[in-house]
């Protein structure tokens, strides 16, 4: 919020969160992410950040996020040195009974347009008969 031309005023939560660093290559293209964070200046202690972008807000969420595209020569090794988990896990499990229940309502689905075919044919045979 902007009162005059140099009062700035931020209000931030109680609650302070640390950064996620994580690494993102793209082509020859190599940035830093920080995500998760809940105060603006929230990255003002790596290298990487300092004066190079504002940390942004999507709109009715609680933490910051912020994005720095690296020069060509910077691999990024700055960026994954900080991050507490750079590995993404896929933390879902395939479950034998929901891969049941699935298959099941499957082939009563299958059944039932079976069934629902079967009389429309055999109404119009009966139809055609008369």
């Amino acid at each position: 919020m902007m009162f005059g031309s140099g009062t700035r005023l931020t209000v931030e939560s109680k609650l302070e969160v640390e950064p996620d660093y994580y690494k993102l290559v793209g082509g020859e293209t190599t940035a830093c992410l920080a995500t998760g964070f809940t105060r603006q200046n929230g990255t003002s202690n790596h290298t990487l950040f300092k004066d190079k972008t504002a940390a942004v807000r999507i709109e009715n969420d609680k933490v910051y996020n912020q994005v720095v595209v690296l020069p060509t020569g910077n691999n990024g090794d700055e960026c994954e040195t900080e991050s507490k988990d750079s590995s993404c896990e896929d933390s879902i499990k395939p479950d034998p009974k929901v891969n049941f229940v699935s298959v099941t309502v499957l082939c009563l689905r299958l059944l039932f347009i079976k069934t629902v075919v079967f009389n429309v044919l055999m109404t119009f045979r009966l139809w055609i008969s008369q």
